[in-house]
């Protein structure tokens, strides 16, 4: 019987050093990328593009500033209380991918980075013979992606350039949190008429610079599921039986037993 207890405290000795000493898996990033490797992103048609229901700034100045007055929108003053604001007005690309253009007419901007809307703003403007040094800037107005579970802080969060990657996204948002599922961050995105899924495992380096999802586009939405000692949480007691301190417990406690036993 004293040997039988000798290995009884041994066996909980050996389970509460696994459980304090043991390294959590799936936690780190880039698991699979040791010093000097050269991983190859593909950058090609990475830049956001307008689609449907963007939202569009365009200024034309020139040396002439009455003749660039006529290709600019007139600029919205809202009153907020006694003050005065104004607002910048800004074109909204319709369901057949155009915008209406002062003077110039429909120019289709679909599918067109900031850089290629600039371009063809500024063949129109010279090609019209109405003005030739023209100066064009172009900014993209309320664009976002949305970030949401398992999060330092979920939201929605505004696009400020031409070019925004999953890594990006999660420093803007705090990354994941301890509890958050890392082989498994789903981005969903809006394509030809319907949603995509990409799945990106962020344990793996090679999985998420190569991912098609890796460089955001508007209205994406990343989705960071809980892992499994999260979602058992959720259920009353559904966690208890499956971690150490459970068994640690229930060892002290027979322990306990059998010591009053052999008294």
């Amino acid at each position: 019987m004293v040997r039988f207890f000798k290995l009884f405290v041994l066996f909980a000795i050996v389970l509460s050093a696994a459980s304090g000493c043991r390294t959590p898996k799936n936690i780190t990033y880039f698991q699979d990328l040791k010093e000097d490797t050269l991983v190859q992103v593909n950058s090609e048609n990475v830049e956001i593009k307008l689609q449907e229901g963007d939202k569009v700034s365009i200024f034309v100045s020139c040396r002439d500033e009455h003749v660039a007055k006529m290709f600019n929108l007139l600029t919205v003053t809202q009153s907020i209380g006694n003050s005065y604001s104004n607002r910048v007005a800004y074109y909204t690309v319709d369901n057949n991918g155009d915008i209406d253009f002062p003077v110039i007419g429909k120019i289709s901007v679909k599918g067109l980075t900031r850089t290629e809307v600039v371009k063809i703003v500024k063949e129109k403007l010279i090609s019209s013979e109405m003005i030739q040094d023209p100066v064009v800037t172009v900014e993209f107005i309320s664009m976002y992606f949305d970030i949401l579970g398992e999060i330092a802080r979920p939201g929605r969060y505004t696009i400020d350039k031409d070019k925004i990657t999953l890594l990006d996204a999660l420093g803007m948002a705090g990354d994941l949190s301890i509890l958050g599922q890392r082989c498994n961050v789903k981005i969903i995105r809006q394509e030809n008429g319907g949603k995509r899924v990409y799945m990106v495992d962020m344990t793996k380096g090679e999985s998420v610079l190569n991912s098609p999802a890796f460089y955001l586009q508007q209205n994406d939405v990343l989705y960071v599921e809980a892992n499994a000692y999260r979602k058992r949480q959720s259920i009353v007691a559904g966690n208890t039986v499956m971690t150490p301190s459970f068994w640690m417990s229930v060892i002290s406690f027979l322990t306990s037993m059998y010591v009053i036993w052999i008294r």
